[in-house]
């Protein structure tokens, strides 16, 4: 049933053409490598866009822009998807822009078993009209920002299919810890407590 409800909102905010791709790209084996970011580390400001405003605990403010609107991609409707509750968004002269989700213990995401007082940033994405403006990195920082006031420790994961985030999480400080390969949807999980792949073989260190 969970599976069926899935396959129906990405069909409803990616359209039933896009669905034979995506049922490809999940069966896909990926290496996804895990990192880190602690509090006491200080996170380096980056150029800020003129015209750029961003938001924390922005999940009303999305929902109120998203009215009436079917041209959004399916990261910015995680909320109804899979039940994400924070969001950090931007705007590019009042214009949605960007968003990068926020999922806390006790969330399971694909691959990180979280531990309480944990978060993972996910499921990121800026809108192609704006790409190349170096958004993606400024909302990356403001969500970690934002993240670590909150808790002393925040994970993210870059897939081997979307290389754009490896650079921006290395220049904000994050650490790599581990790396799994493992099928989008199903697999081997990386458990953040135990520092260790859990239901199947590590494929990289997960020590720090």
């Amino acid at each position: 049933m969970a599976l069926a409800s899935k396959v129906r909102d990405f069909i409803r905010h990616e359209g039933l053409f896009n669905l034979p791709q995506a049922a490809f790209n999940a069966l896909k084996p990926l290496d996804f490598r895990i990192f880190v970011i602690d509090r006491s580390h200080p996170v380096p400001e980056v150029p800020i866009s003129e015209g750029v405003t961003m938001y924390e605990n922005a999940l009303d403010r999305l929902r109120s822009q998203r009215e009436g609107r079917t041209d959004l991609p399916n990261e910015f409707w995680r909320d109804q998807i899979n039940g994400a509750a924070q969001c950090a968004t931007l705007e590019f002269n009042g214009e949605l822009g960007g968003i990068v989700w926020a999922y806390e213990y006790p969330a399971q995401r694909p691959v990180v078993i979280l531990a309480p007082g944990e978060a993972e940033l996910t499921a990121s994405r800026t809108l192609e009209r704006f790409q190349g403006r170096g958004l993606y990195r400024s909302l990356l920082r403001f969500a970690t920002v934002w993240q670590l006031r909150e808790r002393p420790r925040l994970f993210t994961v870059v897939a081997s299919d979307n290389p754009t985030p490896y650079k921006a999480v290395l220049e904000l400080g994050f650490r790599e810890i581990a790396a799994i390969r493992r099928r989008p949807v199903r697999g081997p999980k990386f458990s953040v407590s135990g520092m260790c792949v859990t239901n199947g073989i590590e494929s990289g260190n997960s020590g720090d």
